[in-house]
């Protein structure tokens, strides 16, 4: 079930999330929206792309990948 989060002003000067394009930014706060309460989304790339980005010509497998390489998200299987 999709939440309402709040974002900090801080979020926007943020020199990690400076690195990352426009669109990974936006998705990143997307997640937020999705992700249980306590952080973790299952990782299927397709289905995210259609909830968080459906207007947006974008993959997000490399905007995940992206996001677990500067440290801001971890993908991990159980």
């Amino acid at each position: 079930m999709a939440r309402a989060r709040n974002i900090k002003p801080s979020f926007f000067q943020n020199e990690d999330l400076a690195e990352l394009t426009p669109i990974t930014r936006l998705a990143f706060i997307g997640m937020w929206t999705i992700a249980d309460f306590k952080g973790c989304i299952e990782f299927r790339p397709k289905r995210l792309k259609v909830q968080l980005m459906p207007y947006d010509d974008c993959d997000f497998e490399v905007i995940a990948n992206d996001l677990d390489k500067s440290g801001l998200i971890a993908i991990y299987s159980v």
